[in-house]
Formats: structure tokens, C-alpha cells, sequence
């Protein structure tokens, strides 16, 4: 039952997993995030700020093996 949630909550087509992680990174990095509502990403939170710029670094995140170093390098160098 792990195996399944962790699949599905990694899984491509489900991307809000990636979307909440940029969104905590991005909120370390520069103090203040993307969905103002940090821990409500469901239907009670408010929309992103930037959603283009949430989706395309939510699906670099994914593409480059959910690696925290390259998304880190990415916010820093961009």
C-alpha cells in the first residue's frame, strides 16, 4: 500500500506532489512563496501568483529526477 501512494504521488500525471515542493523551496529561497497558502494546496487554497512559472518548475523538478540540488541550482542561477 506504501509502494502505491508513493507511486501515485510521484506519478507524472499527478503533479501537485512537485507543485507543493517548488512552492516550500521557493518560500525558503526568497521568503514568500508562490501559493500564499503554503499547507492548503486543495480546493481552500488561493491560486499561484505565477502558475506558469509553478507548472514549468514543477515539471523541471520531475524531469531531473525530483532532485532538490538541481532545483536549488535552477532558482539560484536563473
Amino acid at each position: 500500500r506504501r509502494t502505491a501512494l508513493a507511486r501515485w504521488m510521484t506519478d507524472r500525471r499527478n503533479p501537485a506532489t512537485a507543485r507543493v515542493a517548488v512552492n516550500h523551496v521557493w518560500l525558503r529561497r526568497f521568503g514568500a512563496p508562490l501559493v500564499s497558502t503554503v499547507f492548503e494546496f486543495g480546493r481552500n487554497g488561493r491560486a499561484p501568483t505565477h502558475p506558469e512559472l509553478l507548472d514549468a518548475l514543477a515539471v523541471d523538478f520531475m524531469e531531473h529526477g525530483w532532485s532538490l540540488k538541481h532545483l536549488h541550482r535552477r532558482l539560484v542561477l536563473s
